[in-house]
Order: C-alpha cells, then structure tokens, then sequence
C-alpha cells in the first residue's frame, strides 16, 4: 500500500455512497442535539421518546434491543427522562422484574414541539428533489438498508422498515 492510499483510508472510506449516508447521519444528530441541549436532552432521549410513544407499552429491553444500544447507557437515558418527567415506568402486570414504558403528557408535549425541528430537517433534505427523485432516492436507499441488514446476525429487526 502506498502513502497515498494509506491517507485516503481503507476502501469502505472511499466509498461516496458511505461516506455520504454518513454524513447524512451524523448532521442529523448534530442538528438535534443542538436544538435539544439547552432543555439538557440529546437526539438520543428524543429517539426514545418517539419510539416509546409509538409503541405499545414496551419494555426497557424492548427499547434496548430496538435501539441496539448499551443496556446500561439507554438505563441511564431512560433514568432521565423518567427524572425530567417525560417518561415513566410502570411494573410489568405478569413479570415483577420488567417495567413497562410509556411517555407522559408533558414527554408528548416535547414530542409535538420538536416535531417541527423534524419538518424542517426533512423538508431541507429534499429540497430540489423532484418527487420522482424522492422515489427513485427511497428505493435505492431502502435496498442498501436491506443489504447492510442482512450483514447482521439478527437483521435490523424492522428498523430498515
């Protein structure tokens, strides 16, 4: 290998598909947790939230595997949140061990706040795309989504979906 393929990277780095969906990823985290950290959250504890309330009544584990997170780091984001009275945790009726999720009015007031963050984000993301554009760019989208899926063990779990 010479130097200059040493700085350019190994080839997946190389790759403008990669390196683009995950510029994609990356800005929109940056872009939530600016607009989230002066109320002390991150995209993270949004994530959660959104996910929470549109489940029905999952388990903390639900939540983990669904987020392929840490199971200590979502413990402490769910700590929070259930702190700053957006979540709370009810006993599981039939496993004393479990508790159930579920997000409190004032966790769905932030919801319904932040969703204009998420309109826009959308919106700027498209813009200049013809509609056909949007289709074309889904399709292709959703089959590298299926291919890096099938990479995993246990697939994306309907995340890809």
């Amino acid at each position: 290998m010479n130097s200059q393929d040493r700085r350019r990277g190994p080839g997946w780095a190389n790759n403008p598909i990669t390196r683009l969906t995950a510029i994609l990823n990356r800005s929109t985290h940056v872009y939530f947790d600016r607009v989230l950290k002066p109320h002390g959250l991150s995209f993270t504890h949004l994530r959660i939230l959104t996910y929470v309330s549109h489940s029905e009544a999952p388990r903390q584990e639900d939540l983990r595997a669904r987020m392929r997170g840490d199971k200590g780091a979502v413990a402490h984001a769910v700590h929070k949140l259930e702190k700053l009275g957006y979540l709370a945790r009810d006993p599981h009726p039939e496993d004393g061990r479990a508790y159930l999720l579920r997000v409190t009015d004032e966790g769905q007031a932030l919801i319904d706040r932040f969703a204009e963050h998420g309109r826009v984000l959308s919106e700027r993301m498209i813009d200049g795309l013809t509609e056909d554009d949007q289709r074309q760019a889904e399709v292709l989208l959703q089959r590298m989504a299926d291919n890096v899926c099938s990479l995993l063990e246990d697939g994306c779990d309907g995340a890809a979906r």
